[in-house]
């Protein structure tokens, strides 16, 4: 046994492998471990086995090797397509198999976790840097820096065109990239590369071809064979192997060969598979809590956080890779149980007290109060039994605003300093952030109600900063909210925040804000043209042609009447009190 304070085998297996630039048999990878540390276990070649198996940078690459991954991928060069109008205006989205050469210790396991950022060469010779904010099982989203931006406008790259990126060193993180223009594609070439790839993909099964694999670990493999050295990268990973006959790629990120199974496997597998996807998706999705109660008659979508959270305890502890990987770990744990989770019990008071919540979102009636008291008794910390305690006790904004306040406290508790400092950006994706996210969202228009109006908005503003995804619809109430104040500097730069955004609300507030800027100009009638394609049905609710039902519905379609009643609603105020707006909606409706 490794004596106190030395490196484990695992870490001398990674250290011996990464010292090497080139490839190491195995037994060259033990005899230097044993040089390094005497290896005193039972079983010691089993127990350096074990380690090799262990690590996501060390890659078996045939006949008994192994290498340091991103030493193999050096040279290596990868397609990105660009698939938006105008894409220096928007983030990069990376496939897997860029996400594992940029960042390829992202989900390594303790000191040999990087996230480091990734540095990349443009054709000028200046250097940018790439951060990985989150990265999921087939593709990332990046925030282009400035210079990046300007490369990509000077080039006048449009939707169409790649940028092939190349691996210098991907152990210190760095990159070059150069774009390739849509009429310089060879597709007969990229078709050929294409073979090549789903070829050693297929030969990736060759010693177990009737397994399951996830498309992360068949994708590095074939990268580690040094196979996107070629001049010509091919398309996708992903879009290689789901296009090739021989395989099934299922939406959980698992791959096989098609020849090893039956229809009937093959229809369950898919069936299995699609229906635990979209439970998973229904969990994940949380909702965006809309600002009012959910109907009697539905399930409170807050109750539904119960399954993500025996996920999370379920996982905890466990070291994955990726969530293709949490996902292959979750199939196989439901697969003897008719696709149910096992509870975990909770480990601490607050995870008691939350359980306990998620029973008072799902009860009814003085039950949900007489829960929520009971899960404060267990712990102060939970923010959820004061965001209940204010939807259902308080007579006035003002209760309601001490009742949100505790829980925004309570919920600073539970999460410590250091977490708004290392995760803001990520919140919401993250089960624990949500009760505290709630509780702010309440205090936001409690103080609202009570006039604390810039407080309000600042509220708001922190929230879209932990979490710019906006999972809850704070962009909608924020831009409400600074219509009807009038600060315009403010709703441009919310606009500009969320230049994809679709909905009525975005498009109806942007006209107004055009409106009240130029009066009937060239942009304000272009702003007003785009929102009445994307909802007809709002003029008629804001020049009263209709009338908006008594109880807004708690779901929404885009473009439907539903939406329309919603977007009346929230910015009817705001239109209300701009001199000449209804007049001149009501001309060009």
């Amino acid at each position: 046994m490794a004596k106190k304070g030395a490196p484990n085998y695992t870490q001398l297996a990674h250290d011996v492998v990464r010292s090497s630039e080139e490839p190491l048999t195995f037994e060259e990878v033990f005899d230097r471990i044993n040089e390094r540390q005497p290896i005193t276990t039972k079983n010691p070649k089993g127990t350096i086995r074990n380690a090799l198996t262990n690590l996501r940078l060390v890659k078996s690459i045939g006949d008994g090797c192994y290498g340091y991954f991103p030493h193999l991928i050096k040279g290596s060069l990868f397609r990105l397509p660009l698939t938006e109008k105008k894409p220096a205006h928007h983030p990069l989205t990376f496939t897997g198999e860029l996400n594992e050469a940029l960042w390829p210790a992202y989900f390594e396991s303790g000191s040999r976790r990087s996230q480091r950022p990734a540095r990349v060469r443009l054709p000028s010779g200046e250097e940018v840097e790439l951060e990985c904010a989150s990265t999921h099982v087939r593709e990332s989203e990046v925030q282009l820096p400035p210079s990046f931006s300007r490369w990509l406008i000077t080039e006048r790259a449009q939707a169409g065109d790649d940028l092939l990126f190349r691996v210098l060193e991907a152990d210190d993180g760095l990159y070059e990239v150069q774009l390739q223009r849509r009429s310089k594609r060879d597709e007969q070439a990229i078709a050929g590369r294409n073979r090549q790839i789903a070829d050693a993909a297929y030969d990736v099964f060759r010693y177990a071809p009737e397994g399951k694999r996830l498309v992360s670990e068949v994708g590095t493999a074939v990268m580690a064979q040094g196979l996107y050295r070629d001049p010509v990268p091919p398309d996708s990973f992903i879009d290689v192997i789901s296009a090739d006959k021989r395989f099934l790629v299922t939406e959980m990120g698992l791959v096989m060969r098609v020849d090893h199974l039956t229809p009937d496997e093959r229809e369950s597998i898919l069936k299995s598979d699609r229906e635990f996807r979209e439970e998973l998706d229904r969990i994940m999705a949380g909702g965006a809590d809309l600002l009012t109660q959910a109907s009697p008659a539905m399930m409170d979508r807050r109750a539904m956080e119960k399954s993500l959270a025996d996920i999370g305890r379920i996982v905890e502890d466990k070291k994955f890779g990726s969530l293709e990987e949490v996902n292959a770990f979750l199939r196989d744990l439901t697969s003897d149980s008719d696709g149910r989770l096992p509870s975990l019990p909770p480990a601490t008071a607050l995870e008691r007290a939350q359980d306990l919540m998620y029973e008072a979102w799902d009860a009814r009636g003085p039950m949900r109060v007489k829960l929520a008291k009971q899960a404060l008794e267990i712990s102060p910390d939970c923010a959820d039994a004061y965001v209940l305690l204010a939807e259902e006790t308080s007579r006035t904004p003002e209760e309601a605003r001490e009742l949100y306040a505790k829980g925004v406290a309570a919920g600073e508790r539970a999460l410590g300093k250091g977490y708004f400092e290392q995760e803001a950006g990520h919140f919401w994706g993250m089960i624990e952030t949500r009760p505290y996210m709630r509780a702010r969202l309440g205090l936001a228009q409690a103080l609202w109600e009570l006039w604390r109006r810039h407080e309000s908005v600042d509220h708001l503003w922190e929230m879209l900063r932990l979490n710019p995804g906006d999972n809850q619809g704070v962009r909608y109430v924020l831009l409400s909210h600074l219509l009807k104040m009038g600060d315009e500097p403010a709703v441009n730069r919310l606009l500009e925040r969320y230049p994809d955004d679709i909905s009525a609300d975005w498009w109806y507030g942007s006209a107004l804000n055009a409106f009240r800027r130029e009066g009937d100009g060239k942009t304000a009638r272009k702003m007003l043209s785009k929102a009445i394609k994307s909802n007809s049905h709002v003029p008629d609710y804001l020049l009263s042609r209709k009338k908006p039902p008594k109880q807004l519905p708690d779901l929404v379609g885009i473009g439907d009447e539903r939406e329309a009643a919603w977007t009346a609603v929230e910015f009817a105020e705001s239109w209300i009190v701009t001199p000449g707006a209804l007049e001149w909606l009501d001309a060009r409706s």
